[in-house]
């Protein structure tokens, strides 16, 4: 046989194969085909993974199914199964914990970590909150809020949810700052570089509301952030969300969006406010940012000076 069912699962195993009657020779010429693609040491795809972060996916199932109940998916390995957003992370790696019992394991592509305490495991899949706690320990405090703001933002968790997370991992290495910053997650956050940016924010000394209305009539604009103390808005990585009324919010799309977009800062200009955006290459060099941020904040100021004598005169 050198064809697969097409109702095969998204991951075989080797055993599987030959359950079903291919044979080593088959196997090979399936491989060679591209019938079947290898994911680890006897586990293979009947597709090509679109993605890298899918292809971690059945990686991570397969390390799963091979090392059999006592383990389950964590770090970041347990928020791709989610598709919550990772930053940092080593996708060559898969994470999984033991639940209860057992020994630590490390090697070439997989982590088996120290026992998790079993009520922090819900149905199949570790506790959502322990999962973005432990990816902060591996991938540093930001990944930790990022993951957050998105789980907050879509309710897959509570902030009771995040605390509890804490206090299973207090006491482990690498988990100093992870309580300053998963106070700070919110779930306004829409992505990871609005997460990002927000954080910038604090850094610098900027109060913003994350995900403001400007309204003035009929008009509705809903910006990434809008400054607390000056008329700034700041957009991140060119993003338009825009709308008319309270609920609108569309997204038209090539040249029809240039337009808009033009349209939507125009008119927010208007109102007297100074639109900045910002790009992901930006947030890897804050001193500059802060240089936009301020020169902004001083033409805002001007702008609201000049105004204010036109109306005296």
């Amino acid at each position: 046989m050198t064809e697969l069912p097409i109702t095969l699962a998204p991951i075989i195993s080797t055993a599987e194969l030959r359950a079903l009657g291919y044979s080593s020779q088959t196997t090979q010429k399936l491989i060679r085909t591209r019938a079947l693609i290898p994911l680890a040491r006897g586990w293979y795809s009947p597709q090509q993974p679109p993605t890298p972060e899918i292809r971690h996916r059945l990686i991570t199932l397969a390390a799963m199914r091979t090392l059999g109940a006592g383990c389950v998916a964590s770090h970041y390995s347990a928020l791709l199964q989610r598709d919550l957003p990772i930053y940092d992370a080593d996708l060559n790696t898969v994470h999984l914990s033991r639940v209860g019992r057992g020994r630590p394991v490390t090697r070439r592509g997989l982590v088996v970590h120290r026992p998790i305490p079993a009520e922090a495991v819900v149905g199949p899949q570790i506790h959502l909150g322990l999962a973005i706690a432990q990816n902060g320990i591996v991938c540093g405090p930001m990944a930790c809020l990022i993951a957050a703001d998105a789980a907050l933002h879509r309710g897959l968790l509570t902030r009771e949810d995040l605390s509890q997370a804490l206090d299973w991992v207090r006491g482990h290495p690498n988990t100093g700052q992870l309580d300053a910053f998963l106070r700070r997650a919110d779930a306004r956050s829409e992505s990871p570089g609005e997460t990002r940016l927000r954080y910038a924010f604090h850094l610098m000394g900027h109060r913003v509301i994350p995900q403001s209305l400007i309204r003035d009539g009929s008009f509705c604009a809903r910006v990434d952030f809008q400054l607390v103390d000056a008329k700034v808005i700041v957009e991140f990585d060119g993003l338009v969300k825009y709308g008319r009324g309270e609920e609108a919010d569309g997204q038209p799309s090539g040249r029809d969006a240039l337009v808009a977009e033009k349209v939507r800062e125009d008119r927010l200009r208007e109102l007297g406010y100074e639109v900045v955006r910002v790009t992901w290459a930006e947030l890897a060099n804050l001193p500059a940012l802060a240089r936009r941020m301020r020169a902004a904040i001083n033409r805002a100021q001007a702008r609201r000076g000049t105004g204010q004598r036109s109306q005296s005169a």
